[in-house]
């Protein structure tokens, strides 16, 4: 019979024990935790309810002793499966033997998350059946570095954390850094470790749009104005200002040096000479320039882009396919299905957009040492029409632009340990709130 409660009492503390190294090992709480959490408080408190009934029968030095052991016997046994939790959950090895390292992480994402230095939380909101597959991945992440942190909590059971943290649906993911928070709706390692390079970047990025000069506000909720572009760029933890040039050279300033890209959305009127000089002196030092124009735009803006080798057309293409029509469009709307895949702007697109109104933005046949890259072309059946006052266009050769036509480039150039960058579109409408 004592050794019936001896082993009922040491069962109790193991069952007792695995709930917790349990949660540790899967991070959630379900039925198993449970169940052995209440299994081994009852063996724990039959075991001590029976010794100390039984201690004044047995009050003597043998049965102290045996009480001793059994007492000695169970810390020990708590002892050693506390040192195998502890060596298999936070000491342990992993080694991919894929042949194409399936389970292991890019380079690049390796790289990001070997080099943190400030702690990062990834609280996955997804239903208990659906965890495991996120799991193997970010547990990959917990084990490269020691700076990240994994939890999961399935919405339906605590509905409150994800009103909390505005999840609006199954499978998010939010990550965390300090008082930066990242939302991922999508789990894949790109977006993670976007997520994570994000929270925990020291430098604030600014983005600086010009005004002045007609330009599209950015504040404003009509239809011709960039507020839900501007509200996106924000979410992804960018800061976003307007600058006045005109007023800052006025002052004896420049651009900022807090700048990260410069702006430049729909100018419908000229810009002077001096803001011209401060731009290309920000870009020339390896800064970021958007420029986003219409067919009908200033000559002064076409001319400054030129110094870095590409032509921005006084044309309206043209796209004659007739793909425009299936979506409610005229041909003055250009269907892309054509994207530069090897740069970030446009890489894995995989869908078709529309460009309404746009003109021309060619690489001249004389790139010098640029590298200017293609972004977008239009279908084989679109031209840039030269003539686009009139009702009715037709293509004329030697004056229009037989398709496929670029309506947007990227220009880039080494300087020292920077690179200058301009992205140049023909279009702007495609970006406004309408």
């Amino acid at each position: 019979m004592k050794n019936i409660n001896k082993i009922i009492g040491i069962g109790g503390a193991v069952l007792l024990l695995f709930s917790f190294v349990y949660y540790s090992i899967q991070n959630i709480w379900i039925a198993i935790n449970w169940i052995t959490l209440i299994l081994g408080i009852v063996g724990v408190a039959y075991f001590i309810f029976d010794y100390y009934k039984n201690r004044e029968k047995e009050f003597s030095k043998r049965s102290l002793k045996y009480g001793s052991n059994v007492f000695i016997q169970v810390i020990i046994v708590i002892g050693i499966v506390a040192l195998l939790a502890f060596i298999t959950t936070r000491q342990h090895l992993r080694s991919d033997w894929t042949e194409n390292k399936l389970y292991s992480l890019a380079d690049q994402s390796e790289k990001i998350i070997t080099g943190l230095n400030k702690e990062v939380k990834v609280i996955a909101f997804f239903r208990e059946s659906e965890q495991k597959g996120a799991k193997d991945l970010l547990d990959e992440y917990a084990y490269d570095s020691d700076y990240i942190t994994v939890e999961f909590v399935d919405p339906d059971a605590k509905p409150q954390l994800a009103r909390q943290y505005q999840v609006k649906q199954y499978n998010s993911l939010i990550v965390e850094a300090g008082a930066k928070k990242e939302t991922i709706e999508e789990l894949s390692e790109a977006n993670l470790t976007n997520a994570i390079m994000k929270v925990t970047r020291d430098v604030e990025k600014t983005i600086y749009f010009t005004t002045g000069h007609g330009e599209r506000s950015i504040s404003e909720d009509n239809i011709e104005a960039y507020k839900q572009a501007v509200e996106a760029i924000k979410k992804e933890n960018y800061i976003v200002k307007e600058i006045n040039l005109v007023r800052r050279i006025a002052q004896g300033n420049g651009i900022p040096d807090s700048c990260t890209v410069l702006a430049i959305v729909r100018p419908v009127s000229n810009f002077f000479p001096q803001e011209l000089d401060s731009i290309k002196a920000f870009v020339d030092k390896g800064g970021k320039l958007l420029v986003m124009l219409d067919p009908e735009h200033n000559k002064d803006i076409a001319e400054f882009l030129k110094n870095y080798h590409v032509d921005v057309g006084n044309n309206m293409v043209v796209d004659a396919s007739g793909m425009g029509q299936l979506f409610g469009a005229g041909p003055a709307m250009p269907l892309v299905s054509n994207y530069d895949n090897s740069i970030p702007i446009t890489k894995d697109f995989n869908v078709m957009t529309f460009y309404p109104q746009t003109c021309s933005v060619i690489p001249m046949e004389d790139k010098g040492d640029y590298d200017i890259k293609e972004i977008l072309k239009t279908g084989a059946n679109s031209w840039a029409e030269s003539d686009f006052t009139k009702r009715e266009v037709g293509f004329n050769e030697g004056r229009d632009i037989a398709g496929p036509v670029t309506i947007a480039v990227l220009v880039e150039k080494s300087v020292g340990d920077k690179k200058l960058g301009i992205a140049i579109f023909g279009d702007s409408d495609f970006a406004k709130n309408g």
